[in-house]
C-alpha cells in the first residue's frame, strides 16, 4: 500500500502530530510505504497519480480538483485531513485571515465532496465535518510520540509556563493580568512563554524571572516543556477552541509537567481532576490552583506522576497506528489498493529526501525552492528571466511551466504564454489552472471565442473546477452572449450554495433582469440557509445586502429577516451582526439595533488584541465595525 500525504509541512503542531509522526509509525507497517511530500515537490504529480491511499492537509491548489476526479474513476482513495474546523474562527482570531479568503473556503468544500473520508482528532470536529456534508468521518486522537523517562526533580526556582501559537493570543490575554498580578506577589516564582514576540507585551517582570523562546520545533518545544514546573492551559469558550484537541495534557504530562487546564471538553474527557490534572473555570480559580500547586509541592509532584503514568500507557503513537490503515481498507470498497509498491516509484524515491525503513519526507528541495523564490520576485521582468532560465535547466518540471506562462501573461506576452503552458499540459494533462490560463492568453489575444471555448470546455469535463464557472461567467457578461443567463442556471444547478458564483452570474442579466435575479438569490439563500451555508454566509449575505440596498427597494423588512435568521444560526458571526445593527438604524430601530451594537461592544477583549496586532489597513472586520458603533453610540 502507497500512502501519500500531500501539504506545506512544518515540524512542528499539526504537521508533527497529525502527519509526520503518524507517517512514519505507518511506514513500520508491513506491506506499508507512506510519504510525506511537499505540494511543491517535482514527484508530486507523479505520486498523487500512483498512491493507493492520497491525504490532503490544507493543500490550496484548484488543480486538486481535476486529480480527485481521476483517482475517482480509478478507485483510489482520497483522504481529507482536517484537524481545526476553521470555518467558525472568530474574526479577530491572528489565523483567521488566511483562511477567510472566499476562494481557499470554496476550494476546501468542493475537496470535501471529492474526497472518499475525513480524518480528524476529535468528536466535535467529527460532527462539524459530518454537517459540511462527510460522509465518512473517523476520529484518531492525537497520541504521543517522544516519551522520556520522568525527569528526575530539579533544584530551581518554581516556574510557570505556557506555550501556543497567536490563534492563542486571545486565550492567554484573557488569564494574563491575573497571572501578572500572582507573579507581583510571589518574587520568587518565574514565567516561560513559548510563542510569538508579540505575547511578551502582556507581562511586565524583571527579565531574570521572565523567559521567552520564540517558536521552533518539536524538539525545541519539549526542551522548553522541560524547564517548567506547571502548565497552564487557557481557553476561551469559543467555538474553534470547542475543537481542539487534549494534546496539551499529553505534552504536559509525557514531560513531567503538572498541568491545570480550562474546564471545557478538549480537557474535561480526559483530565482526572486533582490526580492527572487541576480545573478552572475562570481567571480567579485558575490562580487558586497555581497557587495549591506553588504551596503543595507533593501535590504538584502526585498529579505530574499520575499524568505521566496514564499517557504512557494509553497514549503511545504506536498502540494506536494500526487503526488508521484498517480504516483506509474499509473504505477500498473495490479492493483497489494494491499489496505492494510499483518499483518506478521506489527508485524514484530512493534518494529524493529523508528515509525511515517504509517512510520517505519529500521537502521542497532547491529545484522547488528556486521556482519559489522567481516567482516570488517583484519585477515582473526579473521573474520572467529566472523562470525562462530554470524552466531550461528543469525541463521536466510542470510547477515551473506553469508560473512561467502565467508571467507572460502577467506581461502581455499570450502568444509565447500558449506555447508554455501547452507543455505543461504535456507534463500534467490533467491540469485545468493550466487550460484557464491559456483562456487567458487567447482573452488577450482579442481571441473571445476561443476563451470561451476552452473555459465552456473546461466547465463540462470538470464540473467542480469553480474557477472555470466564474471566468466564463464574466466573459459571457462581457461579451454579452446570448447564451450567458443559460449558463448563469447551469452554474446555480451545479453550485446550488456558492452564492458568490451567483452574484458574479448576475452581470448576465439586462438592469430590468437583475433586480429579479438578485431577489431569486436571496430567496434561495434564506430556504436552503444550514451548516452548508457556513463558507459563504459571513461574506456572500453581507455582499448580497449590499447589491439589494442600491436596488430601488421600499420595504427592507424582507433582508432583515433574512440577516436575522442568520444570526440565529451563526450568532458569532460579526459581520452578520454589523450588517444587521447598520441596517436596523438605518431603517430608524435605534432600540432593536442597539443589541447587536452591545454584542460587538462586549467583543472589546478582541478589539484591544486586533488594535495592538495590526497596522491600520489591515485591521479586521471586528474591530472597523466596533469603532463604527462607538461613533453611532457617541451621537
Amino acid at each position: 500500500m502507497l500512502i501519500v500525504q500531500v501539504g506545506d509541512f512544518g515540524t512542528d503542531g499539526d504537521a508533527h502530530y497529525r502527519i509526520h509522526a503518524p507517517a512514519r509509525f505507518m511506514g513500520l507497517i508491513d506491506g506499508v510505504v507512506c510519504v510525506d511530500v511537499h505540494f511543491h515537490h517535482h514527484l508530486l504529480p507523479m505520486l498523487a497519480e500512483k498512491a493507493d491511499v492520497l491525504v490532503l492537509q490544507f493543500f490550496s491548489d484548484w488543480d486538486l480538483i481535476p486529480l480527485l476526479s481521476m483517482r475517482k474513476k480509478l478507485s483510489k482513495i482520497t483522504i481529507f485531513e482536517a484537524n481545526d474546523f476553521f470555518f467558525d474562527l472568530q474574526p479577530w482570531n491572528p489565523i483567521a485571515r488566511s483562511w477567510q479568503d472566499r476562494e481557499i473556503q470554496e476550494l476546501y468544500i468542493q475537496l470535501l465532496r471529492l474526497s472518499d473520508g475525513v480524518q480528524t482528532s476529535t468528536a466535535y470536529l467529527a460532527e462539524q465535518w459530518s454537517k459540511m456534508g462527510s460522509c465518512n468521518v473517523e476520529v484518531f486522537p492525537n497520541q504521543l510520540v517522544h516519551l522520556q523517562p520522568l525527569p528526575n526533580i530539579v533544584e530551581r526556582p518554581f516556574t510557570v509556563g505556557w506555550a501556543g501559537s497567536p490563534g492563542h493570543f486571545a486565550d492567554l490575554y484573557h488569564v494574563a493580568p491575573y497571572l501578572q498580578n500572582w507573579l507581583d506577589a510571589h518574587p520568587d516564582a518565574h514565567l516561560a512563554i513559548m510563542t510569538n514576540e508579540l505575547a511578551q507585551e502582556f507581562f511586565h517582570l524583571d527579565p531574570a524571572r521572565f523567559h521567552f523562546k520564540p517558536f521552533g520545533s518539536i524538539e525545541s518545544y519539549l526542551d522548553f516543556l522541560g524547564s517548567i514546573d506547571v502548565g497552564i492551559a487557557p481557553l476561551l469558550p469559543t467555538t474553534y477552541n470547542k475543537g481542539r484537541s487534549d494534546v496539551k495534557f499529553l505534552e504536559y504530562a509525557s514531560c513531567g509537567v503538572a498541568g491545570i487546564y480550562q474546564n471545557l471538553e478538549p480537557y474535561r474527557n480526559i483530565v482526572k481532576d486533582g490526580e492527572t490534572g487541576l480545573f478552572f473555570s475562570s481567571p480567579e480559580e485558575l490562580i487558586r490552583q497555581l497557587d495549591r500547586l506553588y504551596q503543595d509541592t507533593k501535590l504538584r509532584l502526585h498529579i505530574r506522576d499520575q499524568a505521566y503514568d496514564f499517557a504512557s500507557k494509553q497514549r503511545r503513537m504506536e498502540d494506536h497506528i494500526g487503526d488508521r490503515v484498517e480504516w483506509y481498507k474499509t473504505l477500498d470498497k473495490k479492493n483497489s489498493v494494491s499489496e505492494g509498491v510499483d518499483d518506478q516509484i521506489v527508485i524514484a524515491l530512493e534518494g529524493a529526501g529523508e528515509k525511515q525503513a517504509g517512510y520517505f519526507q519529500l521537502r521542497a528541495g532547491v529545484v522547488e525552492k528556486q521556482f519559489l523564490e522567481a516567482s516570488a520576485k517583484t519585477s515582473a521582468n526579473e521573474q520572467l528571466a529566472s523562470l525562462k532560465n530554470l524552466t531550461q535547466q528543469q525541463p521536466a518540471y510542470s510547477f515551473g511551466w506553469l508560473k512561467l506562462g502565467e508571467c507572460l501573461n502577467g506581461l502581455r506576452q499570450p502568444g509565447d504564454a500558449i506555447k508554455t503552458l501547452e507543455k505543461a499540459l504535456e507534463l500534467i494533462p490533467y491540469s485545468s489552472k493550466a487550460k484557464i490560463e491559456i483562456a487567458r492568453s487567447y482573452f488577450l489575444l482579442e481571441d473571445r471565442d476561443k476563451a470561451v471555448a476552452l473555459l465552456k470546455q473546461v466547465c463540462l469535463s470538470e464540473t467542480s473546477f469553480l474557477p472555470a464557472w466564474k471566468y466564463l461567467l464574466r466573459l459571457l457578461a462581457i461579451q454579452k452572449a446570448g447564451d450567458g443567463i443559460g449558463w448563469c442556471k447551469k452554474a446555480d444547478a451545479g453550485f446550488p450554495r456558492c452564492y458568490s458564483l451567483s452574484l458574479i452570474g448576475l452581470d448576465n442579466y439586462s438592469p430590468e433582469e437583475k433586480p429579479v435575479a438578485l431577489l431569486e438569490i436571496l430567496n434561495r439563500v434564506g430556504s436552503t440557509f444550514s451548516i452548508m451555508e457556513h463558507p459563504y454566509a459571513r461574506d456572500v449575505l453581507s455582499r448580497a445586502v449590499f447589491a439589494i440596498v442600491a436596488l430601488p427597494l421600499q420595504d427592507k423588512s424582507a433582508v432583515i429577516a433574512l440577516l436575522q435568521k442568520a444570526h440565529a444560526v451563526f450568532p458569532e458571526s460579526t459581520r452578520i451582526v454589523a450588517e444587521l445593527g447598520k441596517l436596523l438604524y438605518a431603517t430608524g430601530k435605534g432600540v432593536e439595533a442597539q443589541k447587536y451594537f452591545d454584542f460587538a461592544c462586549s467583543q472589546k477583549l478582541a478589539s484591544d488584541l486586533c488594535q495592538q496586532e495590526y497596522p491600520a489597513k489591515e485591521i479586521p472586520y471586528l474591530w472597523q465595525f466596533s469603532q463604527f458603533i462607538r461613533q453611532v453610540l457617541a451621537q
